[in-house]
């Protein structure tokens, strides 16, 4: 969707990027009560697919958004040359533009997970089974009724919090290449 947004001209395109843009905008409390229906008909409440689609959904409309602009800064000189050569749209993309996304879908993805990592909003509706909390759930746990063990707690929040930073490190090289974008010289 994103690679057509940035390429391709179709009558509607601008309307549907503006709504891409209000879901953006939309408060996760104001959906909460909907979502939670959904997920009981379809008997997900309480299971990790339930969370996994409602992030998923969640996370299309900034990553459409995100990605509209990186294809928008990639150069189009070489899908051109590609479409003189007699390459099909569908090559062009799978061939030459997708490896040259690369840098911006991986940031997109690390953008992601760390936002589901530490999400606690989401993961308190819908995962009540204190058997299938995740991390971020069972932080709050850590502490008692009358005493904190400071030292377990905090032992445990930098444990929650390496998560990302080790995800970060292991693909910085990509994320840093992805918000700066692509660049040639003319």
């Amino acid at each position: 969707a994103a690679y057509a947004f940035a390429r391709y001209s179709f009558p509607i395109k601008n309307y549907l990027f503006v709504f891409i843009v209000f879901l953006m905008a939309l408060p996760q409390q104001m959906t909460i009560v909907p979502l939670y229906f959904l997920l009981r008909n379809f008997h997900l409440l309480n299971k990790f697919q339930g969370l996994i689609l409602v992030h998923s959904a969640w996370g299309l409309a900034w990553i459409i958004f995100f990605m509209r602009n990186y294809f928008s800064m990639l150069p189009t000189d070489v899908e051109e040359a590609a479409r003189i050569d007699g390459a099909s749209d569908f090559k062009i993309f799978y061939k030459i533009v997708l490896p040259m996304a690369l840098p911006g879908l991986i940031s997109a993805a690390i953008l992601q997970f760390t936002w589901v990592w530490s999400d606690f909003f989401l993961a308190l509706v819908f995962l009540q089974n204190p058997e299938k909390y995740v991390a971020t759930q069972r932080l709050p746990l850590l502490r008692g009724q009358y005493f904190v063990d400071w030292g377990i707690l905090t032992a445990a929040s930098i444990m929650v919090m390496l998560v990302p930073l080790l995800v970060y490190t292991l693909f910085q090289k990509y994320y840093i290449s992805g918000m700066i974008g692509w660049s040639t010289e003319k």
